[in-house]
Protein backbone atom coordinates (compact mmCIF):
# COMPACT_ATOMS: atom_id res chain seq x y z
CA UNK A 1 0.00 0.00 0.00
CA UNK A 2 1.38 3.62 -1.07
CA UNK A 3 1.71 6.40 1.04
CA UNK A 4 -0.75 8.49 -0.56
CA UNK A 5 -3.25 5.92 0.25
CA UNK A 6 -2.00 5.57 3.84
CA UNK A 7 -2.63 8.76 4.62
CA UNK A 8 -5.96 8.79 2.46
CA UNK A 9 -7.38 5.88 4.43
CA UNK A 10 -5.92 7.76 7.94
CA UNK A 11 -7.73 10.88 7.63
CA UNK A 12 -11.34 9.08 6.38
CA UNK A 13 -10.33 7.63 9.95
CA UNK A 14 -10.00 10.86 11.76
CA UNK A 15 -12.26 12.88 9.84
CA UNK A 16 -9.87 15.25 8.70
CA UNK A 17 -6.96 16.17 6.36
CA UNK A 18 -3.63 18.23 7.11
CA UNK A 19 -3.62 21.53 5.56
CA UNK A 20 -0.15 22.37 4.37
CA UNK A 21 0.62 25.50 5.17
CA UNK A 22 2.80 26.58 8.35
CA UNK A 23 1.44 29.55 10.57
CA UNK A 24 2.74 31.71 13.11
CA UNK A 25 1.07 32.54 16.37
CA UNK A 26 -0.14 36.13 15.66
CA UNK A 27 -2.49 34.38 12.83
CA UNK A 28 -4.66 32.56 16.19
CA UNK A 29 -6.58 34.76 18.48
CA UNK A 30 -6.84 31.47 21.16
CA UNK A 31 -4.00 31.62 23.84
CA UNK A 32 -4.05 27.62 23.87
CA UNK A 33 -3.49 27.20 20.11
CA UNK A 34 -1.41 30.12 20.01
CA UNK A 35 1.39 28.49 22.32
CA UNK A 36 0.98 24.85 20.33
CA UNK A 37 2.34 27.29 17.42
CA UNK A 38 5.32 28.31 19.60
CA UNK A 39 6.40 25.05 21.14
CA UNK A 40 6.15 23.39 17.53
CA UNK A 41 7.32 26.42 15.25
CA UNK A 42 10.02 24.88 13.11
CA UNK A 43 10.30 27.88 9.72
CA UNK A 44 10.26 30.90 10.02
CA UNK A 45 8.08 32.85 7.82
CA UNK A 46 4.10 32.26 7.76
CA UNK A 47 2.08 31.17 5.03
CA UNK A 48 -0.75 33.54 6.20
CA UNK A 49 0.28 36.98 7.50
CA UNK A 50 3.33 36.77 5.42
CA UNK A 51 5.63 37.35 9.23
CA UNK A 52 8.87 36.76 8.52
CA UNK A 53 11.31 36.55 11.97
CA UNK A 54 15.23 35.79 12.42
CA UNK A 55 14.08 33.08 14.20
CA UNK A 56 11.94 29.58 14.04
CA UNK A 57 7.93 31.45 14.64
CA UNK A 58 5.32 29.20 12.65
CA UNK A 59 4.48 25.85 12.87
CA UNK A 60 2.12 23.31 10.53
CA UNK A 61 -0.76 23.88 10.64
CA UNK A 62 -1.83 20.11 11.01
CA UNK A 63 -0.26 20.67 15.08
CA UNK A 64 -3.08 22.96 15.81
CA UNK A 65 -6.02 20.88 13.44
CA UNK A 66 -5.70 18.05 16.07
CA UNK A 67 -6.81 20.05 19.42
CA UNK A 68 -9.30 21.65 16.41
CA UNK A 69 -10.93 18.91 15.45
CA UNK A 70 -10.74 16.86 19.18
CA UNK A 71 -12.62 20.14 20.07
CA UNK A 72 -15.26 19.60 17.01
CA UNK A 73 -15.98 16.01 17.30
CA UNK A 74 -16.80 16.65 21.40
CA UNK A 75 -19.09 19.29 20.51
CA UNK A 76 -20.82 17.86 17.35
CA UNK A 77 -21.17 14.73 14.94
CA UNK A 78 -21.96 13.30 11.62
CA UNK A 79 -25.56 13.05 11.24
CA UNK A 80 -25.68 9.43 10.80
CA UNK A 81 -22.91 8.96 13.61
CA UNK A 82 -25.23 10.97 16.33
CA UNK A 83 -27.96 8.53 15.53
CA UNK A 84 -30.76 11.42 14.81
CA UNK A 85 -34.11 9.91 13.67
CA UNK A 86 -34.71 10.41 9.82
CA UNK A 87 -37.61 10.82 8.41
CA UNK A 88 -38.22 8.72 5.47
CA UNK A 89 -41.52 9.68 4.08
CA UNK A 90 -39.93 14.04 3.82
CA UNK A 91 -36.03 12.17 3.12
CA UNK A 92 -34.77 14.40 5.66
CA UNK A 93 -33.37 14.30 8.98
CA UNK A 94 -35.58 15.06 11.60
CA UNK A 95 -33.23 17.91 13.32
CA UNK A 96 -31.35 21.01 11.29
CA UNK A 97 -27.58 20.26 10.34
CA UNK A 98 -25.48 22.72 10.15
CA UNK A 99 -22.05 23.05 8.21
CA UNK A 100 -17.88 23.16 9.22
CA UNK A 101 -18.00 27.06 8.92
CA UNK A 102 -20.53 27.36 11.40
CA UNK A 103 -19.47 24.35 13.83
CA UNK A 104 -16.57 26.23 13.92
CA UNK A 105 -17.45 30.24 14.46
CA UNK A 106 -19.55 28.51 17.36
CA UNK A 107 -16.41 27.05 18.94
CA UNK A 108 -14.77 30.73 18.68
CA UNK A 109 -12.24 29.84 16.48
CA UNK A 110 -10.71 33.51 15.37
CA UNK A 111 -7.58 33.12 13.22
CA UNK A 112 -6.23 34.45 9.92
CA UNK A 113 -9.10 34.58 7.07
CA UNK A 114 -7.15 32.61 5.17
CA UNK A 115 -6.33 29.91 7.59
CA UNK A 116 -10.03 29.55 8.76
CA UNK A 117 -11.03 28.51 5.13
CA UNK A 118 -8.39 25.80 5.22
CA UNK A 119 -9.17 24.79 7.94
CA UNK A 120 -13.01 24.13 6.76
CA UNK A 121 -11.98 22.57 4.27
CA UNK A 122 -9.88 19.76 6.06
CA UNK A 123 -12.88 18.54 7.53
CA UNK A 124 -13.69 15.51 5.31
CA UNK A 125 -17.78 15.96 6.62
CA UNK A 126 -19.76 19.48 5.95
CA UNK A 127 -22.77 18.51 7.69
CA UNK A 128 -23.12 18.51 11.85
CA UNK A 129 -25.34 18.17 14.70
CA UNK A 130 -24.38 18.97 18.58
CA UNK A 131 -24.12 15.48 19.90
CA UNK A 132 -22.53 15.67 23.18
CA UNK A 133 -20.65 12.00 23.61
CA UNK A 134 -21.56 11.79 19.99
CA UNK A 135 -25.03 11.19 20.46
CA UNK A 136 -27.67 14.34 19.48
CA UNK A 137 -29.67 13.48 22.57
CA UNK A 138 -26.79 13.53 24.84
CA UNK A 139 -25.51 15.68 27.55
CA UNK A 140 -22.31 17.35 28.56
CA UNK A 141 -21.42 17.51 32.01
CA UNK A 142 -21.77 21.21 33.08
CA UNK A 143 -25.29 20.33 31.27
CA UNK A 144 -25.82 17.31 33.48
CA UNK A 145 -24.93 19.49 36.87
CA UNK A 146 -26.83 22.49 35.59
CA UNK A 147 -29.77 20.28 35.43
CA UNK A 148 -29.15 18.69 38.92
CA UNK A 149 -29.11 22.45 40.07
CA UNK A 150 -32.26 23.44 38.66
CA UNK A 151 -34.10 19.93 40.26
CA UNK A 152 -32.79 20.71 43.69
CA UNK A 153 -33.93 24.43 43.63
CA UNK A 154 -37.40 23.45 42.91
CA UNK A 155 -37.16 19.66 45.39
CA UNK A 156 -36.53 22.50 48.26
CA UNK A 157 -38.85 25.37 47.27
CA UNK A 158 -41.36 23.07 46.58
CA UNK A 159 -41.02 19.51 47.66
CA UNK A 160 -38.98 19.03 50.57
CA UNK A 161 -37.75 22.15 52.90
CA UNK A 162 -35.66 19.85 55.36
CA UNK A 163 -33.40 17.29 55.08
CA UNK A 164 -30.82 15.24 57.42
CA UNK A 165 -28.67 13.16 55.53
CA UNK A 166 -29.79 10.08 54.17
CA UNK A 167 -33.02 10.53 55.99
CA UNK A 168 -35.90 8.78 54.82
CA UNK A 169 -37.01 11.65 52.94
CA UNK A 170 -35.39 10.61 49.75
CA UNK A 171 -36.86 11.37 46.38
CA UNK A 172 -37.69 8.13 43.76
CA UNK A 173 -34.35 9.21 41.88
CA UNK A 174 -31.14 9.95 44.17
CA UNK A 175 -29.45 11.36 41.83
CA UNK A 176 -30.75 14.29 42.59
CA UNK A 177 -31.64 14.48 46.01
CA UNK A 178 -30.13 17.48 48.30
CA UNK A 179 -27.35 14.99 50.10
CA UNK A 180 -26.19 13.98 46.80
CA UNK A 181 -25.76 17.62 45.18
CA UNK A 182 -24.19 19.21 48.24
CA UNK A 183 -21.00 17.35 48.30
CA UNK A 184 -21.14 17.54 44.75
CA UNK A 185 -20.44 21.37 44.80
CA UNK A 186 -18.18 21.03 48.03
CA UNK A 187 -15.66 18.52 45.85
CA UNK A 188 -16.01 21.59 43.56
CA UNK A 189 -15.08 23.84 45.69
CA UNK A 190 -12.13 21.89 46.48
CA UNK A 191 -10.81 21.15 43.32
CA UNK A 192 -10.71 24.61 41.80
CA UNK A 193 -9.00 26.62 45.28
CA UNK A 194 -11.90 28.19 46.12
CA UNK A 195 -10.76 28.63 49.51
CA UNK A 196 -9.36 31.84 49.88
CA UNK A 197 -7.95 33.58 53.43
CA UNK A 198 -9.01 37.47 54.18
CA UNK A 199 -6.29 38.67 56.25
CA UNK A 200 -6.33 40.28 59.63
CA UNK A 201 -7.18 44.27 59.39
CA UNK A 202 -9.09 44.46 56.81
CA UNK A 203 -12.31 46.62 56.59
CA UNK A 204 -15.57 45.90 55.73
CA UNK A 205 -18.83 48.05 55.69
CA UNK A 206 -22.44 47.27 56.60
CA UNK A 207 -25.10 49.81 56.19
CA UNK A 208 -28.80 49.69 57.42
CA UNK A 209 -31.49 52.06 57.11
CA UNK A 210 -32.36 54.50 59.73
CA UNK A 211 -35.72 56.43 59.68
CA UNK A 212 -34.59 60.83 59.74
CA UNK A 213 -35.54 61.83 63.31
CA UNK A 214 -34.56 57.89 64.75
CA UNK A 215 -31.46 58.12 67.23
CA UNK A 216 -30.78 54.94 68.30
CA UNK A 217 -27.15 54.38 68.83
CA UNK A 218 -24.13 53.41 66.29
CA UNK A 219 -23.15 50.75 67.90
CA UNK A 220 -22.03 47.20 67.45
CA UNK A 221 -25.68 45.90 68.66
CA UNK A 222 -27.20 48.15 66.13
CA UNK A 223 -25.36 47.90 63.41
CA UNK A 224 -23.92 44.14 63.98
CA UNK A 225 -26.21 41.02 62.94
CA UNK A 226 -29.41 40.85 64.25
CA UNK A 227 -30.77 38.80 66.91
CA UNK A 228 -32.28 35.61 65.72
CA UNK A 229 -35.92 36.65 66.88
CA UNK A 230 -35.58 39.22 64.24
CA UNK A 231 -33.26 37.62 61.90
CA UNK A 232 -35.71 37.62 58.66
CA UNK A 233 -35.33 35.33 55.69
CA UNK A 234 -32.29 36.15 53.95
CA UNK A 235 -30.02 35.61 50.76
CA UNK A 236 -28.20 33.34 53.11
CA UNK A 237 -29.53 32.86 56.22
CA UNK A 238 -32.88 31.12 56.78
CA UNK A 239 -35.41 32.88 58.80
CA UNK A 240 -34.66 32.59 62.47
CA UNK A 241 -30.66 31.92 61.70
CA UNK A 242 -28.30 35.35 62.08
CA UNK A 243 -25.62 36.15 59.78
CA UNK A 244 -23.84 38.97 59.05
CA UNK A 245 -23.63 40.34 56.04
CA UNK A 246 -20.65 42.92 55.36
CA UNK A 247 -19.50 44.64 51.85
CA UNK A 248 -16.05 45.11 50.72
CA UNK A 249 -16.81 49.14 50.33
CA UNK A 250 -18.88 51.15 51.32
CA UNK A 251 -20.65 52.09 48.23
CA UNK A 252 -21.46 48.59 47.72
CA UNK A 253 -23.07 48.79 51.42
CA UNK A 254 -25.34 51.63 50.30
CA UNK A 255 -26.73 50.06 47.51
CA UNK A 256 -27.62 46.51 49.15
CA UNK A 257 -30.10 48.07 51.29
CA UNK A 258 -33.80 49.57 50.11
CA UNK A 259 -33.74 53.76 50.58
CA UNK A 260 -36.14 56.21 49.89
CA UNK A 261 -36.49 59.93 51.15
CA UNK A 262 -37.69 59.25 54.67
CA UNK A 263 -34.41 57.46 55.43
CA UNK A 264 -31.20 58.06 56.08
CA UNK A 265 -28.22 55.15 56.07
CA UNK A 266 -26.33 54.38 59.18
CA UNK A 267 -22.46 52.74 57.85
CA UNK A 268 -20.29 50.57 60.36
CA UNK A 269 -16.89 50.04 59.26
CA UNK A 270 -15.59 46.79 60.69
CA UNK A 271 -12.17 44.95 61.03
CA UNK A 272 -11.41 41.71 60.53
CA UNK A 273 -10.50 40.51 64.07
CA UNK A 274 -8.16 37.24 62.58
CA UNK A 275 -7.24 35.81 59.35
CA UNK A 276 -10.46 34.56 57.67
CA UNK A 277 -10.87 31.17 56.01
CA UNK A 278 -13.92 32.14 53.06
CA UNK A 279 -15.10 30.57 50.24
CA UNK A 280 -14.76 33.03 47.61
CA UNK A 281 -17.39 32.79 44.39
CA UNK A 282 -16.23 36.63 43.86
CA UNK A 283 -13.93 35.34 40.70
CA UNK A 284 -13.79 31.98 39.43
CA UNK A 285 -10.85 30.55 37.69
CA UNK A 286 -10.54 31.54 33.85
CA UNK A 287 -12.38 28.39 31.57
CA UNK A 288 -9.51 26.40 29.73
CA UNK A 289 -9.71 26.46 25.88
CA UNK A 290 -12.40 25.09 23.89
CA UNK A 291 -9.48 23.13 22.17
CA UNK A 292 -7.71 22.22 25.28
CA UNK A 293 -8.51 18.82 25.64
CA UNK A 294 -6.58 17.96 28.71
CA UNK A 295 -8.97 20.37 30.71
CA UNK A 296 -11.69 19.51 29.18
CA UNK A 297 -13.32 18.37 32.69
CA UNK A 298 -11.96 21.22 34.54
CA UNK A 299 -13.75 23.32 31.49
CA UNK A 300 -17.37 21.34 32.28
CA UNK A 301 -17.31 21.99 36.16
CA UNK A 302 -16.13 25.94 36.05
CA UNK A 303 -19.01 26.52 33.18
CA UNK A 304 -21.33 24.55 35.54
CA UNK A 305 -19.77 26.97 38.78
CA UNK A 306 -20.81 29.95 36.93
CA UNK A 307 -24.51 29.20 36.60
CA UNK A 308 -24.18 28.24 40.28
CA UNK A 309 -22.54 31.58 41.18
CA UNK A 310 -25.24 33.67 39.24
CA UNK A 311 -28.20 31.57 40.50
CA UNK A 312 -26.66 32.58 44.34
CA UNK A 313 -26.01 35.90 43.07
CA UNK A 314 -29.44 37.01 40.88
CA UNK A 315 -31.33 39.28 41.69
CA UNK A 316 -34.91 38.50 43.88
CA UNK A 317 -38.00 40.43 43.24
CA UNK A 318 -39.65 41.63 46.83
CA UNK A 319 -43.55 40.35 46.03
CA UNK A 320 -43.11 38.26 49.43
CA UNK A 321 -41.79 35.33 47.51
CA UNK A 322 -38.64 36.15 48.55
CA UNK A 323 -38.47 33.24 51.33
CA UNK A 324 -39.30 30.76 49.24
CA UNK A 325 -36.97 31.45 46.49
CA UNK A 326 -33.80 32.16 48.58
CA UNK A 327 -34.29 28.57 50.07
CA UNK A 328 -31.49 27.01 47.94
CA UNK A 329 -29.31 29.48 48.75
CA UNK A 330 -29.66 29.03 52.35
CA UNK A 331 -29.37 25.37 52.04
CA UNK A 332 -25.96 25.78 50.47
CA UNK A 333 -24.72 28.23 53.00
CA UNK A 334 -25.99 26.11 56.13
CA UNK A 335 -24.12 23.52 54.24
CA UNK A 336 -21.20 25.37 53.58
CA UNK A 337 -21.39 26.55 57.84
CA UNK A 338 -22.08 23.57 59.14
CA UNK A 339 -20.69 20.62 57.12
CA UNK A 340 -18.38 21.37 54.61
CA UNK A 341 -14.40 21.31 55.75
CA UNK A 342 -11.19 22.58 53.82
CA UNK A 343 -8.29 21.03 55.50
CA UNK A 344 -10.46 19.59 58.23
CA UNK A 345 -11.23 22.74 59.25
CA UNK A 346 -14.70 24.78 58.91
CA UNK A 347 -14.93 27.96 56.74
CA UNK A 348 -15.65 31.14 58.31
CA UNK A 349 -17.93 32.38 55.22
CA UNK A 350 -18.86 33.22 51.61
CA UNK A 351 -17.57 36.23 49.73
CA UNK A 352 -20.10 36.50 46.46
CA UNK A 353 -21.23 39.00 43.75
CA UNK A 354 -23.15 41.75 44.42
CA UNK A 355 -26.52 41.22 42.89
CA UNK A 356 -27.05 45.20 42.93
CA UNK A 357 -23.88 46.92 42.86
CA UNK A 358 -21.72 45.76 39.97
CA UNK A 359 -18.06 44.69 40.38
CA UNK A 360 -19.23 44.67 44.52
CA UNK A 361 -18.54 42.04 46.85
CA UNK A 362 -20.10 41.21 50.01
CA UNK A 363 -19.02 38.51 52.51
CA UNK A 364 -21.86 36.42 55.12
CA UNK A 365 -20.17 35.74 57.80
CA UNK A 366 -21.09 32.58 59.93
CA UNK A 367 -22.01 32.75 63.56
CA UNK A 368 -18.61 31.42 65.48
CA UNK A 369 -21.78 30.06 68.26
CA UNK A 370 -25.46 29.49 67.67
CA UNK A 371 -28.41 29.76 69.91
CA UNK A 372 -30.05 33.11 71.59
CA UNK A 373 -27.32 34.91 71.42
CA UNK A 374 -24.73 34.61 68.18
CA UNK A 375 -21.52 34.98 68.34
CA UNK A 376 -19.71 36.74 65.05
CA UNK A 377 -15.92 37.41 66.44
CA UNK A 378 -14.13 37.72 63.59
CA UNK A 379 -14.82 41.33 63.18
CA UNK A 380 -15.29 44.21 65.41
CA UNK A 381 -16.38 47.97 64.72
CA UNK A 382 -14.05 50.70 64.56
CA UNK A 383 -15.98 53.52 63.73
CA UNK A 384 -19.97 54.53 62.34
CA UNK A 385 -21.77 57.21 60.62
CA UNK A 386 -24.52 58.58 58.94
CA UNK A 387 -25.27 58.79 55.51
CA UNK A 388 -27.57 60.65 53.68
Amino acid sequence: MGRAKEEMMEAEERGWNRPNGFVCPDCVEDEFLKEIIRENACVIKCDYCGGRTCKYSAAPVSEIMEPIANAVFYYFNDPINSMIPFDHEEDSYLLDTTDTRDVLEQLSLDCNEQLFEEIVEAFIHNEWVEAAGGVWSGSHPHEIMSFMWDRFADIVKHEIRYFFGNSKEELNDEEYTPSNLLPTIGNLVLRHNLISVLPKDSLLFRARPRQIGENWHLNEDELGAPPPEKASSGRMNPAGISYLYLAYTQETSLAEIENDSTQQAAIGKFEVSKDLHILDLSKLPALPSMFDDYSREEREELIFLEKFVSEIKKPVNKNGNEHIEYVPSQIVSEYFALIFQANGKKIDGILYPSAVHKGGKNLVLFPNERGNSPRFDQVKLIDAWIYS
